[in-house]
């Protein structure tokens, strides 16, 4: 395996690398733990911080993973694939600087973030169209059943005068009728 320096300041959290490799805290805790040989790590102040070559090694994990397979192949896999393994080369400046500025994340991790966000945002506006659009075809329909209902109200008054009128007709007949009856009555 190739080894290399890292900087102090290239550090990432157990988050940041949940973040960039976009797989759940407890699932990366899991491979971690189950991998830890391909996974560089160091321990400042009582916190782990992972190197950035760790990402590579997850992500290929990860795509393991998805393909069904197990623990065993991975491993030889892992045995075959040339990671970076770094070094521990910090002098006393950069942990004072570390240590003095108590970074969590790095500026790779929140450019990640950046990123997603930006991403979210995107599909978030063109979410808000198709609802746009939804909605000013529900408007639509909406003045079109607004239309209906007045239509069939109409329709309904013009019924109740023609009935009212058939009533009116139908009484005027019987009057008429026994009028004639009664006339012929007489006779």
């Amino acid at each position: 395996m190739i080894r290399k320096t890292v900087k102090i300041l290239e550090l990432l959290s157990i988050n940041g690398l949940c973040h960039i490799v976009d797989i759940p805290h407890n699932k990366a805790v899991k491979w971690i733990e189950d991998y830890n040989f391909y996974i560089p790590e160091t321990k400042r102040k009582d916190v782990v911080y992972y190197h950035p070559e760790a990402i590579n090694v997850l992500k290929f994990i990860k795509k393991c993973k998805s393909q069904k397979y197990k623990k065993p192949q991975i491993m030889e896999m892992l045995a075959g694939q040339n990671f970076l393994l770094p070094i521990e080369d910090t002098t006393e400046d950069e942990t004072d600087s570390l240590d003095n500025e108590d970074y969590k994340e790095n500026v790779l991790t929140v450019m990640q973030t950046i990123g997603k966000t930006v991403a979210s945002v995107s599909d978030q506006k063109e979410s808000i169209k198709d609802l746009q659009e939804q909605q000013h075809e529900q408007k639509k329909r909406i003045k079109n059943t607004e239309k209906q209902t007045q239509e069939i109200n109409e329709l309904k008054r013009k019924i109740e005068k023609l009935r009212q009128e058939k009533v009116s007709l139908a009484k005027e007949y019987q009057m008429k009728k026994r009028s004639f009856a009664k006339l012929f009555e007489n006779r």
